[in-house]
């Protein structure tokens, strides 16, 4: 008995020692894989939607125009995406919330985002009643908010005024952020001067990848807006009927800011603990 006690006692110290030789440690003590994220900004002319996959949960930003349906269900289709954690629709301009009742009516939609401003508008009502019919209910932000998913940082910025003297719609357009590990991406919706100088003025962060406002029309705060966020690139979702403009592009090109057009095909962005890879 007292040999085997003894043999144990070898054994618990040379394992031990191999521990220390070799850092053995608990599996709990594993570091943890760093938040990816995979993000289309689909090519459907002179409109936004946006997809944005965590792992385990896909959000979509705008839903295009009504005539963009079958493009856009078709990548659902090919992604086999059936449900959608989070909807938001940055503001009410038929290129940016045309789909939006019939998105929500044909996959399970977990959530609609909207901003506190209200319209009088058909499209607008379509989706609220589409919503509404499954027991749920629009959530209107009024404050900034900010969403988890698999580890990523989802953040709506929200209009800061009461109303905009010019250009309300696309003014009031919420601005969403995504943070994975080290890297940030910024997707401006349709703002324009007001609205970015509401960003400008509370100092915000740097990115690493900008969906720029509007399609790229220029408006005269872009080149202070674009040495505020520092992007190393920029998307613009255009079309060949409706290019970025010519301003715009030149104020990229003055930074050296890698620039993709969606009216070129359909831009992907692959973010994980390597960086940032974007092709088209």
């Amino acid at each position: 008995m007292k040999r085997m006690l003894a043999m144990l006692l070898v054994m618990l110290i040379l394992s031990a020692a191999f521990c220390v030789l070799t850092s053995c440690k608990k599996e709990e003590d594993a570091p943890l894989s760093s938040p990816s994220a995979k993000i289309d900004v689909l090519k459907i002319g002179k409109a936004d939607c946006i997809i944005i996959d965590t792992g385990s949960s896909v959000i979509m930003i705008d839903t295009g125009e009504e005539e963009n349906l079958p493009e856009i269900k078709s990548y659902m289709e090919e992604k086999q995406y059936t449900k959608i954690d989070a909807l938001i629709l940055t503001h009410y301009d038929k290129d940016h919330i045309g789909g939006a009742a019939d998105i929500i009516s044909s996959y399970e939609v977990s959530a609609v985002y909207e901003s506190k401003f209200t319209v009088n508008d058909i499209m607008y009502d379509a989706y609220h009643r589409a919503f509404n019919e499954q027991g749920k209910e629009v959530t209107k932000l009024s404050d900034n908010t900010t969403l988890g998913f698999d580890g990523c940082e989802l953040e709506i910025d929200v209009p800061k005024a009461s109303s905009y003297a010019k250009k309300q719609s696309n003014n009031s357009s919420l601005v969403v952020s995504l943070t994975c590990g080290e890297s940030k991406l910024l997707f401006c919706a349709d703002a324009l001067e007001l609205r970015l100088n509401e960003l400008i003025n509370a100092q915000i962060s740097q990115y690493d990848v900008v969906k720029l406002p509007h399609h790229g029309t220029y408006v005269e705060n872009y080149p202070e807006f674009l040495d505020t966020v520092k992007p190393a690139y920029c998307i613009v979702t255009d079309s060949k009927k409706n290019p970025i403009e010519v301003d715009t592009l030149a104020a990229l090109v003055e930074r050296e800011i890698t620039t993709y057009e969606t009216r070129y095909g359909t831009v992907s962005i692959d973010v994980n603990e390597s960086g940032i890879t974007i092709t088209q």
